[in-house]
């Protein structure tokens, strides 16, 4: 069978991990991928490349000699850059903005070379403002962005973050941004200029907003959970439970197994959801700490499946690799690597019935990388048609999709598809979208751009909407339980070009396809819980990051688009399946690994302040700075401005946080105020950043979040001036549209409505019996 971008050339210029784990996307969706390497490399990239440079050929190019003599025709790397560039469809590169390779990726010069090509720049910070030059290094976008400031630990925050959140959400921005760019070349035949970061790529599992009449939001500070029957608890045989009790139906059966259905009813436990006082909410989690610790994780799996209460073992990542749900998702598979041998490592994570994704095969050995043009290599490209006046609309523009899905995980993946230009309809019941009643701030970022229909889908005449609605789109997204949308009528025989895509728990069918299936539940399978906590606490569960419900989202949004894309040069029509197991899997990638010869996971201390005393956070008098000193240079440079000897000899006993030189380079810098400690920083080349608070005005007020016009004001009915974080991706010569604000509660039935063929008359019976909501503010 065929992949959605078979016949697709790629070049991949870069040299991080993002670039990496964008272009194994492509290559696992048929893209034929090389990797320009330098000639004078000799060795394999190891850590996470292990498993994100599979499947990918290699050409040994000096990329510095090609810029030198970028238009030359007597330097031999300047031509066969051109001819490559030439003959290729897409272009990744990572390079810094102020580095001399920005020449090779110029966008009006690409276009001169080849007019249909899509590039694509992934840079740490983007392109403008004070940050352009701070070095792509995940923990300092983290800190930065205010993830680190937002999150629970065993000590007030900021506290270490141990999954690599920037660059797997840059990467689908990169991925998003370039196939929807594919998508429009196919009619418009001219390809064009992407940029996105891994700035962009934290702010995904950090949405930044802030409303005149929105409550502050308010950061978890427990480790083990947002709530007592949300949280993780140790068994008695030493091991973990992750409780995913998210309304009241299921903490009431959970605490009916426990013997506590009479406690939760008392008033000040508020049904299990909490306690109206915090000495309430401690009284109710202590009692849940002693009841799990009575019973091994095996006997409460079994109850809690038995009683269809949403539970999860809390594992290692390691462990996961043997889950038969993981299995049937054939998310495990072998590669003979020609370095280590057998690599047991992830499959591919968004699964496409008609045109599936498949892994082409290992990492190419640099031995075997050609000097010239490979084997087969295209011709050039084919002159695009003459640009019409002004700038190109945004790549999804005339896509309609119709959203059906509540919470974190299908919002996200409409936001990023309207963001991108289509028209997202998103159908919500009469009580609308889950957060929209309970307040979560959230809600108003991952819904913007999106139009809202608010109907009985439990009426004949409710369905007959939500039918011709459907009829008339390109896609649909939902995140319900399986085969929930058959039942309202959605399907084939309604519209037979509609692209369906479905984000799950688990997984469309398998052993675990019937479970409910949250975030926290997809953490503690994958070992994310146990990572986080690291190895001398127990597990963490930071429910406000949601990291596998943002990228489900994400990589729902790119599935959608490839099928479009398929859909478009075939006519194939198929659906799309991505869930939040799957998710964990791409974000612990170069951990879901097997092999001989395997290192140890760095992880934080205790205090998760980071992983030794050149890669770790700060505390200064008057804030936080998160150092990462890469080298031996730099190390050398950071116990300079520490005022610090190197130690004689490093302690192999307990964490390198915990070592005599440690506390001394810790009270190096107790009271050095923030802005003396970033100067002395960036004279001595130490990258280094704040670690900022996790609320939003500290991004929305930035300038360089200004300067690279990622903040947004809008006007909204109830919320007022309504400000959040916006272009994620930025395309060249392409409009953009100033946005469509959060919408309220159906506030678009009667334009949706009159488009699919109402009348006034409908509309008004309609609006009469009930049928369909329309909040007015």
């Amino acid at each position: 069978m065929a992949s959605s971008l078979d016949g697709i050339t790629v070049l991949d210029l870069g040299t991080g991990p993002a670039a990496a784990l964008a272009t194994m996307f492509l290559s696992d969706h048929g893209a034929r991928v090389i990797r320009l390497v330098d000639p004078s490399g000799a060795k394999m990239r190891d850590g996470g490349f292990i498993v994100w440079d599979r499947g990918k050929e290699c050409v040994k190019l000096d990329l510095n000699e090609a810029a030198a003599g970028r238009d030359s025709e007597t330097s031999e790397a300047a031509k066969l850059y051109r001819r490559l560039v030439a003959g290729a469809d897409i272009l990744v590169d990572d390079f810094a903005p102020s580095a001399a390779g920005q020449s090779l990726v110029e966008p009006t010069w690409l276009k001169s070379l080849n007019p249909r090509l899509v590039s694509c720049s992934i840079t740490g910070f983007g392109k403008r403002g004070p940050l352009k030059d701070e070095p792509p290094i995940d923990d300092l976008v983290l800190a930065r962005m205010g993830v680190l400031g937002g999150m629970p630990g065993f000590r007030p925050a900021p506290v270490h973050v141990v999954h690599p959140l920037p660059s797997v959400g840059g990467a689908l921005m990169a991925c998003l941004g370039i196939a929807s760019s594919l998508l429009a070349r196919e009619t418009t035949g001219r390809g064009r200029a992407v940029e996105t970061t891994l700035m962009a790529g934290a702010l995904l599992y950090h949405p930044k907003v802030l409303g005149d009449h929105i409550p502050k939001h308010v950061f978890q500070t427990h480790p083990s959970g947002s709530a007592p029957f949300y949280s993780v608890y140790q068994c008695a045989d030493g091991k973990y439970v992750q409780l995913g009790c998210v309304h009241v139906r299921f903490i009431a059966i959970a605490a009916g197994l426990m013997g506590i259905g009479d406690l939760i009813q008392e008033e000040r436990f508020d049904q299990g959801r909490g306690g109206v006082t915090p000495e309430d909410d401690t009284e109710l989690r202590e009692t849940l700490t002693r009841i799990i610790a009575t019973k091994t994780q095996a006997e409460w799996s079994a109850e809690f499946e038995a009683a269809d209460v949403p539970f999860a073992p809390a594992r290692l990542t390691e462990e996961g690799m043997e889950d038969p749900q993981v299995l049937h998702n054939e998310m495990v598979v072998s590669l003979d690597d020609p370095a280590l041998g057998r690599v047991d490592q992830m499959g591919v994570p968004i699964q496409m019935s008609g045109t599936p994704g498949r892994v082409k095969g290992p990492r190419s050995p640099i031995d075997d990388a050609v000097t010239n043009l490979p084997a087969n290599y295209p011709e050039p490209q084919s002159a695009a048609p003459v640009p019409t006046a002004g700038p190109d609309p945004l790549p999804l523009t005339g896509i309609r999709v119709l959203e059906i899905t509540n919470l974190i995980a299908g919002p996200t993946g409409g936001r990023l598809l309207a963001d991108l230009g289509a028209d997202v309809i998103k159908l919500e019941p009469l009580t609308g979208d889950l957060s929209r009643p309970i307040g979560r701030t959230y809600f108003y970022n991952i819904n913007f751009n999106k139009r809202s229909i608010s109907i009985n889908t439990s009426t004949d005449a409710g369905k007959q909407i939500v039918q011709k609605v459907a009829a008339t789109a390109d896609a649909l997204l939902a995140n319900l339980r399986p085969h929930a949308t058959e039942r309202m009528g959605i399907g084939a025989a309604i519209n037979p070009n509609l692209i369906e895509t479905h984000l799950t728990g688990y997984g469309w069918t398998g052993p675990y396809s019937k479970r409910p299936g949250i975030d926290p539940l997809a953490q503690a399978l994958m070992g994310m819980e146990r990572a986080q906590g690291g190895p001398d606490n127990p597990p963490v569960f930071p429910a406000q990051l949601a990291p596998t419900d943002y990228t489900n989202g994400a990589m729902g949004a790119l599935g959608t688009i490839l099928a479009i894309f398929a859909r478009t040069r075939t006519g194939i029509v198929q659906r799309v399946d991505g869930n939040l197991l799957n998710s964990a899997v791409v974000l612990s990638s170069p951990w879901f690994t097997r092999y001989d010869g395997k290192p140890e996971r760095p992880l934080a201390d205790r205090d998760q302040y980071g992983l030794n005393p050149y890669h770790r956070l700060y505390r200064l008098k008057d804030g936080w700075v998160y150092v990462v000193a890469r080298d031996d240079g730099e190390r050398a440079a950071l116990r300079d401005v520490a005022g610090i000897s190197a130690p004689a000899a490093e302690s192999a006993d307990g964490h390198p946080n915990e070592t005599p030189f440690a506390r001394e380079m810790v009270a190096a810098f107790t009271e050095r105020s923030l802005a003396d400690t970033l100067a002395a920083m960036k004279a001595a080349g130490v990258p280094a950043l704040e670690a900022q608070s996790g609320d939003s005005e500290y991004f929305l007020d930035d300038p360089h979040a200004q300067a690279n016009d990622m903040v947004g004001t809008h006007q909204h009915p109830t919320a007022g001036t309504l400000r959040l974080a916006q272009q994620y991706i930025r395309f060249s010569d392409t409009d953009l549209p100033a946005g469509q604000v959060t919408p309220l509660l159906g506030e678009h039935n009667e334009a949706v409505l009159r488009e699919v063929g109402y009348s006034e008359e409908d509309i008004r019976a309609l609006n009469a019996d009930g049928v369909v909501k329309t909040e007015t503010g």
